[in-house]
């Protein structure tokens, strides 16, 4: 198999995890059980100490009767039920219980309300830890159980805004000011998911390497505010990641030159030996030890190149709330995904379906001789899956990410294109007395892969003189 279909391969598997695609994001709540929600929610602010605690006692039992059952119905009333259980507690002052129901009520339906209460409840606990744990006042050892405390439920708060980040763009979620039940009166306030969850989260990401690293490529682009100076950042990133990785792209190349040198003996072996795989993969092995082959080298290069890519992809994620809301090209948010919704279905947007074109090509443009039909078959499949699999995986990730790996993308094709002209050259030379071009012959592959050069039809006129 293609080395880089591999790492494809690889990627598929790692960037849903990464976009949140299997997280406790999903189906937001409609508007109007939203709205209905919201009056419950109302009702239980104006609800007095007695008449909480009966309501905990009757939403128990309720929540009981239906525990274990695999009705789909009777499973989303339960969760509402354990929503509003969560909120009863959290009237009375009792967060540790209030949570223990969020998080029970946040894996359904219920997901964007319960991730964000707890999101509020574990922040307000944290500022409060915090004014504890600096407090001359406060004894010692209360002050480092405190601090202790602090940096968990910072840790509650921080995963539940991540989970509602993940969550598709327009989705509507409730927000309570203040922050916590037991602090009224209070009001409720419906916000986009999304957004409100990167602002809450921007604090968090501040003190990060990647954060302070894009931070300082906005400002020496042209400064914040300036909607050009975040797309510039990307396209400096992407040509300093390249720079990074040319010298391993080189050592990918010559690899891949030197498989290529060897593919009309190597198909020989497959012919010779397609009926006994085990003395099939020691003629190999022998062909690869003669040529000085490893047929792994040109996995590693790419291979080392992926953790560069998580890194980028954790910088824009840390950095998304400051790239929301600057406008490039079409798009009017750098930090929403590059989407387009036609009635109830978001379709990839122009820079998603121009990524998996330029995609398709790389591969095209790299691609190895298949060795049988079946080869040729799979690697043709591959060409046209890889890109559709990777622009619907990549649908939920920020435009900003996206605007940077199609750059990316640009410039290594663009590098791949150049290095291979010497290639292209022996091929049209040694098929240029044909009516039918074909491959160059393995003496000039063999020198390719050395790095040597093929003489030009001017060089080669000058000898004969």
């Amino acid at each position: 198999m293609n080395h880089k279909r591999l790492l494809l391969i690889l990627l598929v598997c790692v960037l849903p995890l990464l976009s949140g695609c299997f997280g406790a994001g999903g189906t937001p709540l409609p508007i109007e059980r939203l709205n209905s929600l919201r009056a419950q929610l109302e009702d239980l602010d104006r609800a007095s100490e007695a008449e909480l605690k009966d309501r905990i006692r009757l939403l128990q039992d309720e929540v009981a009767r239906t525990k274990g059952t695999k009705d789909k119905a009777l499973r989303s009333e339960a969760e509402r039920k354990e929503l509003l259980l969560g909120y009863c507690w959290e009237r009375l002052g009792q967060f540790t219980d209030a949570k223990r129901y969020y998080y029970q009520a946040g894996k359904g339906e219920y997901a964007s309300i319960a991730q964000m209460r707890i999101a509020q409840v574990a922040g307000y606990q944290t500022e409060e830890y915090q004014r504890q744990s600096t407090d001359p006042d406060v004894p010692s050892d209360r002050r480092e159980e405190a601090a202790a405390l602090e940096k968990e439920t910072s840790k509650q708060a921080r995963r539940a805004l991540e989970r509602c980040s993940s969550f598709p763009v327009g989705a509507r979620g409730l927000i309570r000011s203040p922050e916590v039940a037991s602090l009224s009166p209070g009001s409720w306030t419906s916000v986009e998911l999304r957004l409100e969850a990167y602002k809450r989260l921007d604090p968090y990401y501040r003190d990060t390497l990647s954060y302070r690293v894009f931070d300082a490529l906005v400002r020496f682009c042209g400064g914040k505010g300036k909607s050009l100076s975040y797309a510039l950042a990307l396209v400096l990133l992407a040509v300093l990641a390249k720079l990074i990785t040319t010298p391993l792209s080189l050592a990918q190349f010559k690899s891949l030159r030197a498989m290529q040198a060897i593919q009309p003996e190597l198909k020989k072996i497959q012919v010779k030996y397609k009926d006994d795989k085990a003395q099939l993969a020691k003629a190999q092995m022998a062909l690869f030890k003669e040529h000085g082959v490893n047929p792994a080298s040109s996995c590693l290069p790419m291979l080392i190149q992926m953790p560069i890519l998580l890194w980028v992809y954790w910088g824009i994620r840390h950095y998304t709330y400051q790239f929301m809301g600057e406008p490039f090209l079409y798009l009017p948010s750098l930090g929403d995904p590059d989407v387009i919704r036609i009635g109830d279905i978001l379709w990839p947007g122009p820079m998603l379906i121009v990524y998996g074109l330029s995609m398709y090509f790389s591969q095209k443009l790299m691609a190895t001789p298949a060795a049988t039909p079946e080869q040729q078959q799979q690697q043709k499949m591959m060409a046209y899956m890889m890109p559709v699999l990777f622009i619907l995986i990549m649908k939920a990730l920020p435009a900003a990410f996206i605007f940077y790996w199609l750059t990316m993308n640009i410039l290594m094709t663009g590098h791949q294109y150049l290095i291979m002209r010497p290639q292209r050259r022996a091929a049209e030379e040694a098929g240029g007395e044909s009516d039918h071009p074909g491959p160059p012959p393995p003496e000039a592959l063999r020198k390719l892969s050395e790095g040597k050069k093929q003489p030009t039809k001017n060089q080669k006129k000058k000898r004969r003189r």
